[in-house]
């Protein structure tokens, strides 16, 4: 009897963490690409030209990524230690910290610096999900970007 409400328990803890990491991921994909298709539509509200600079640079890390990871298949030596997830989510809070305060400070449209770092974060937290081979080092990602975007919230 006892082992059987146990079980109920955990088919109900395993369902929330599934809804829960769903929002999170949802949450921070979004807070991202919010973030990079206004800038870039902001910049193209500048002139046309800011606006491709800025498509070219939101594209950028992702191309990188592409040829890097997918069509090179540039490996990470096997005895190259791997880090704790904690560090993911320590790591991306900081940069997104980072990326929010440069945001709000930027003063010239002339260089598309929002769109650059919003995208090498996208791109980054796609490569830690490849390397990394499961969806939990993605989510430590997505938990970092929400709260260093509330820490970002808070401080500026």
């Amino acid at each position: 009897m006892q082992s059987r409400q146990r079980q109920n328990s955990d088919d109900w803890t395993k369902g929330s963490k599934g809804i829960l990491s769903f929002f999170v991921f949802f949450l921070a994909i979004g807070f991202l690409l919010y973030q990079l298709f206004s800038s870039i539509v902001l910049s193209f509200d500048y002139s046309f030209n800011v606006g491709a600079r800025g498509v070219a640079a939101a594209l950028f890390p992702f191309i990188v990524l592409i040829y890097l990871g997918f069509i090179a298949r540039l490996q990470i030596p096997s005895r190259e230690s791997h880090a704790p997830i904690i560090n993911s989510f320590i790591v991306f809070l900081f940069w997104t910290m980072l990326v929010i305060g440069i945001d709000i400070a930027k003063e010239t449209a002339y260089f598309p610096v929002e769109e650059l770092l919003y995208s090498s974060t996208l791109a980054a937290m796609l490569w830690r999900y490849k390397y990394r081979g499961y969806f939990k080092a993605l989510l430590a990602c997505c938990y970092g970007v929400l709260a260093g975007g509330l820490a970002a919230l808070i401080i500026f």
